[in-house]
């Protein structure tokens, strides 16, 4: 870097040997360094430093052919490096001649690599219809690749309910976690327990508890859904904060109340998220959303948030406190008060 800083310093600091000054034009086209004050050339073959590719995408009217000058990033996940030439066609071109040769390259690939690009391009039609980042799908591409080399557990399995298993992995190891209905609704041909079950699998098989550590439990604590489904309902990041504090109280991951058994748990991260919005949504000066609006964003039902926050509520006010006391005792009593349970 710093022998680049020199280089570009002298280019243009330079005195012309004609008229001693500094004022210069590069011609890019014949690549020279020109006086502006009397047309010297000061320098000739000058290294072009932009960048080197452009493409002409706009101007080919849909022609099909690709001017691009380089190719796709390197894969390292194929053997080749995702670097091998394809023949296409063009033209004024024998069409016949080139699907011969196009069926005799196809022969000589590599069949793990023929493979593994088919189920990247599914794997990457996943991520684009749940609006995954990139991150997700290239953590998704990385487990496929240990899987397909190392686990049994996915040898003559359903290769729509592998990929979404996969997916569903590479979510919760990337932070970003969804549940098995969001990964069914997407993947309709594979079944929630199929999908679960070939997740236990390739978890074990791969030995990715280690690797995962809490990252594996992340997606199983709904303190992993609350921005998401607080943001899906227009409500304030306030509120967000709130609600992830909320939930690390009422399940806490660290220390000895860790292992306190409560009355919520073991119930579906999904539906604990589901009640802390409801329980922020209906606090005074708070945004209002109505119950049937969250059960539809969090895809949970009317009466299992119903049942936990009565589970929850009359813990309610000492769980604010260990949130950070986002609400007043006095706001908590105008909360709903469940069925089975009467202010004091």
């Amino acid at each position: 870097m710093g022998d680049y800083n020199i280089n570009l310093r002298l280019k243009y600091e330079q005195q012309c040997p004609d008229c001693g000054l500094s004022d210069f034009v590069e011609d890019h086209a014949s690549g020279d360094l020109i006086c502006r004050n009397c047309g010297v050339v000061v320098e000739a073959h000058v290294i072009d430093e932009r960048s080197e590719w452009r493409t002409f995408g706009d101007k080919d009217g849909g022609s099909g052919v690709d001017p691009n000058r380089v190719g796709g990033p390197v894969n390292h996940l194929l053997s080749d490096g995702g670097m091998s030439t394809m023949i296409g066609g063009a033209k004024g071109v024998d069409h016949g001649l080139v699907r011969n040769l196009q069926r005799m390259q196809a022969r000589t690939e590599v069949t793990t690599d023929r493979a593994l690009i088919a189920a990247f391009k599914e794997i990457g039609k996943i991520c684009t219809a749940m609006r995954l980042l990139d991150t997700v799908k290239k953590q998704a591409e990385e487990y496929y690749k240990q899987a397909y080399d190392n686990a049994k557990s996915i040898k003559n399995k359903s290769q729509a309910a592998v990929l979404a298993a996969i997916v569903f992995l590479a979510c919760r190891h990337t932070g970003n976690a969804r549940t098995f209905k969001e990964i069914c609704a997407v993947v309709p041909q594979a079944s929630v327990k199929e999908i679960g079950r070939i997740y236990k699998s390739v978890v074990r098989e791969l030995k990715l508890q280690e690797e995962l550590g809490n990252k594996q439990l992340e997606g199983s604590h709904p303190h992993s859904y609350m921005r998401r489904f607080m943001s899906q309902l227009s409500m304030a990041p306030k509120e967000y904060m709130w609600g992830e504090q909320l939930t690390l109280a009422l399940l806490p991951q660290e220390g000895p109340e860790a292992n306190v058994h409560t009355p919520w748990h073991g119930k579906s991260p999904t539906s604990i998220a589901g009640t802390v919005v409801y329980i922020i949504a209906n606090l005074p000066g708070k945004t209002h959303v109505p119950l049937p609006d969250i059960c539809r964003t969090c895809g949970v039902a009317e009466g299992t948030i119903r049942q936990i926050y009565r589970e929850i509520y009359p813990h309610l006010k000492t769980l604010v406190d260990k949130a950070g006391r986002f609400a007043s005792h006095a706001d908590i009593d105008t909360l709903p008060v469940p069925v089975e349970v009467s202010k004091p």
